[in-house]
């Protein structure tokens, strides 16, 4: 670059994203990350003085990272599925990063980001193997004893900074990317220091620039160029997933509504605990009393008095009528449940459309958001193993595939007709093994088990002489009468 501390400076796109992260960030960030940002989330009042005091009463009912936490995991209740998975990239699985993470670890945070920000980003990467081999050209024998593998990574959208495109036979193609990074370095003896870094990946290589502190306030911060080299793989190894696309490489996050309303509550909630602090203290009000005392501290307890000739003067505490108090109460409880509708809404299925033929023409639409998240993540996570082969020479088959579980509407609608399944299992219209399917569904059984195998181990339990229950009733046992004892005659 022409001027290399122009390398950490944010594109366009970027800044528009991050306005919007600003309240994510604190909201996650808890109660201490919202009293941290005072009067950006809490503002000050005209001429209130006890404003600090506020804010530090103040606490947060964090609805956000509840629901995107539940939303995030709601889906990994069961295992992924993989089929057909080349066995040279089955560690994949247990090991995405050589860290150890799991391929269903690293699939939950990249859902996490794809909720929270709106779009994920994964950057497929490969061991560098020249330093182990010392420049020499190796063979896919080479790289396999040497321990060559792809690594996965997650690149978080505030970490992805900038990036550059060209349109090539009217396609927008991805021609540079910058992803900043903060890594914690010994210094001295026994400290440490965070220090920024830049990396910037094109189509061909990777340059990593370094964030120089100056040595006093005066000086500007610097960066400089302190690695660089070549790839082959021939474009940038970058995976981007979208659930709220507003543009190549932009998004918005898609619980902002969720965002802002828990923001209200922060705000209404300080008023409440505020305005609760005061009315739980009455104001002792007196009048009729002379000049000399109107002003002056008072002590006020049970072995004091107030005496005056004034037979007009009075003293007694006023107290709170409560209205208020109720009416934050009231808007505090009606922006909870309204947090709660939003945080459900994208496990609600869309409504049905109006005619045969739209059915026909799009059944797709007729799913919840939280499911099209997830089909876009498993479309998302086979480009990533698709990817993977090229790194590795593979061929990926056609078949491949990754199944995450997103069967939804049961988990919140089945409990109802459970009383219907067995009702059905009962009359004999559905097999064992679709009566079990089904109660794994509805979170009933363990999604562990095995319907078909359970299915086949209680025929076998029934052939040996155990009762099916869900056959017909089981027979009264039958009670010999006991035998009225005979009375012999009296013999005369």
């Amino acid at each position: 670059m022409a001027n290399e501390n122009e390398i950490a400076i944010p594109c366009v796109g970027y800044n528009e994203m991050s306005e919007d992260w600003e309240l994510l960030h604190d909201l996650l960030g808890g109660t201490k990350a919202m009293r941290d940002a005072g009067e950006k989330w809490l503002p000050k009042e005209p001429r209130e003085e006890g404003y600090f005091q506020r804010l530090n009463r103040s606490i947060l009912y964090n609805a956000y990272r509840d629901t995107l936490n539940k939303l995030a995991n709601r889906p990994f209740a069961h295992p992924i599925s993989f089929t057909d998975l080349p066995e040279q990239l089955e560690y994949l699985k247990e090991d995405v990063d050589a860290t150890g993470k799991s391929f269903e670890t690293f699939a939950k945070e990249v859902l996490t980001d794809l909720i929270n920000y709106g779009i994920a980003h994964i950057f497929v990467d490969h061991s560098e193997l020249s330093e182990i081999a010392d420049g020499a050209t190796l063979t896919k024998a080479d790289e396999e004893r040497l321990g060559a593998r792809v690594l996965l990574n997650i690149i978080h959208p505030p970490n992805l900074i900038g990036w550059q495109t060209e349109i090539v036979n009217k396609r927008i193609k991805l021609t540079q990317i910058r992803v900043k990074e903060i890594i914690t370095e010994s210094t001295g003896k026994y400290g440490d220091i965070d220090i920024n870094y830049v990396k910037l990946y094109t189509e061909t290589g990777w340059e990593i620039y370094k964030e120089v502190k100056p040595e006093n306030d005066k000086e500007e911060i610097t960066w400089t160029l302190i690695d660089s080299g070549e790839h082959t793989f021939g474009r940038i190894s970058l995976i981007t997933i979208y659930a709220n696309r507003t543009g190549f490489m932009m998004a918005e996050p898609a619980l902002m509504d969720l965002a802002w309303l828990n923001l209200a509550h922060w705000q209404s909630y300080s008023d409440q605990r505020h305005i609760l602090r005061i009315s739980r203290f009455g104001l002792l009000f007196g009048k009729g009393f002379p000049k000399e005392m109107v002003g002056a501290s008072l002590d006020v307890g049970p072995s004091k008095a107030f005496l005056t000739t004034n037979p007009e003067s009075d003293l007694k505490y006023v107290e709170h009528t409560g209205k208020s108090i109720e009416a934050g109460a009231k808007d505090i409880e009606d922006i909870e449940i309204k947090m709660e509708i939003l945080g459900q809404q994208p496990l609600m299925r869309t409504a049905p459309l109006s005619t045969a033929t739209a059915k026909r023409i799009d059944e797709s639409r007729n799913i919840s958001q939280l499911q099209s998240w997830i089909r876009g993540l498993e479309k998302g996570l086979l480009q990533v193993v698709k990817m993977a082969g090229e790194w590795r020479k593979i061929d990926i088959p056609d078949t491949v595939k990754i199944d995450i579980f997103s069967d939804f509407e049961v988990a919140i609608y089945g409990a109802t007709d459970k009383e219907l399944l067995l009702k059905i299992r009962t009359e004999g219209e559905i097999t064992r093994e679709t009566f079990l399917r089904e109660e794994q569904r509805r979170g009933v059984l363990s999604g562990e088990m095995d319907p078909e195998a359970e299915a086949e181990a209680a025929e076998q339990e029934n052939a040996n002489g155990l009762k099916d229950l869900f056959d017909e009733e089981p027979e009264e046992p039958e009670i010999e009468p006991e035998e009225e004892p005979v009375e012999k005659e009296d013999e005369e």
